[in-house]
């Protein structure tokens, strides 16, 4: 049999692969055969996930929790989410301004599809993380970078980001605690890119993993901004793939009727298993950071 030659679209094959998934397949593989292998290529907890988590998810998916659920997400979890931004951060977060999604990376890429017209820029800071170029090119946006200094935490300074402003700017993307930097946005840094003239979208997904400083939230400045948030780090979840993202109010039905097409809703036990880790999750989370960060003082004066 003749193979058929199959053409794949230009903005499939330009995507560039996730390095980090690319070396810890590669690693697994000389696991299998036996290797002793030490894993330094994701951002992920050497932790379990707290078993309170754990026995809802079981529970929830034993009484039957296993079907679609709202595209925005269960309200359970909305409204644990809306009540963990008001006591953190003393933000008011109305929970169907929150869509729930099968992790931050889904999002992202709902994100750039909203926000991005053909020829679009979103503004990135480099370093940064790796896959933000490639959601924005995916949808026809380009990404324009500003170089960063160490001096200053890599993290963007407003007259710098101003001076990429253009017609064609939609949106900054800001990072705090920042991957690959570690550094966070002091309240003033916030507050100074919350006066620009165009949107921000702010991941946050290390939230909860700070060790030196404070840690804000952008909504705590501005309502003209994109939060994404996830349960993975913080609660040492990564494979259960949960993460949300917070817009403004005027950005959800779009979001939401992408998110119903591409996604339609993220798992109904796992999302249960989220409540949990924001209600009952904080003691675990504290004995974690706590553990990173003696770990991290031993090892900063050795480097």
């Amino acid at each position: 049999m003749t193979p058929t030659n199959i053409h794949l679209a230009q903005r499939v094959t330009e995507v560039t692969p996730f390095l980090a998934m690319e070396i810890m397949e590669r690693a697994k593989a000389l696991e299998a055969e036996g290797r002793e292998i030490i894993y330094l290529c994701l951002g992920e907890p050497d932790f379990p996930t707290p078993e309170p988590i754990v026995k809802r998810a079981c529970e929830a998916m034993q009484a039957g929790e296993t079907r679609y659920t709202h595209s925005l997400g269960r309200i359970e979890l909305r409204e644990a989410l809306s009540e963990h931004y008001q006591n953190r951060y003393n933000v008011t977060v109305d929970p169907e301004q929150i869509v729930v999604s099968s992790g931050t990376s889904p999002l992202m890429l709902l994100l750039a599809a909203a926000l991005c017209d053909p020829g679009d820029e979103v503004i990135l800071t480099d370093p940064g993380y790796a896959c933000y170029p490639n959601f924005i090119r995916f949808v026809g946006g380009k990404p324009r970078f500003l170089r960063t200094r160490p001096e200053q935490g890599f993290q963007p300074q407003p007259d710098e980001v101003r001076a990429l402003i253009n017609d064609k700017t939609r949106a900054l993307l800001i990072n705090s605690p920042a991957n690959p930097a570690g550094s966070i946005l002091s309240r003033s840094e916030l507050a100074r890119l919350a006066e620009l003239p165009i949107p921000l979208i702010s991941d946050e997904i290390y939230h909860g993993l700070t060790y030196e400083g404070e840690e804000h939230s952008i909504l705590e400045f501005t309502e003209n901004a994109f939060v994404l948030g996830g349960f993975s780090k913080a609660y040492a979840m990564t494979g259960w793939r949960l993460g949300y993202l917070i817009a403004p109010k005027s950005a959800v039905r779009a979001l939401q009727t992408f998110h119903q097409n591409v996604v339609i809703s993220a798992n109904s036990f796992v999302q249960l298993a989220g409540v949990t880790a924001l209600r009952e999750g904080e003691p675990y989370v504290a004995e974690m950071r706590a553990e990173y960060d003696r770990r991290r003082r031993h090892l900063i004066p050795r480097l």
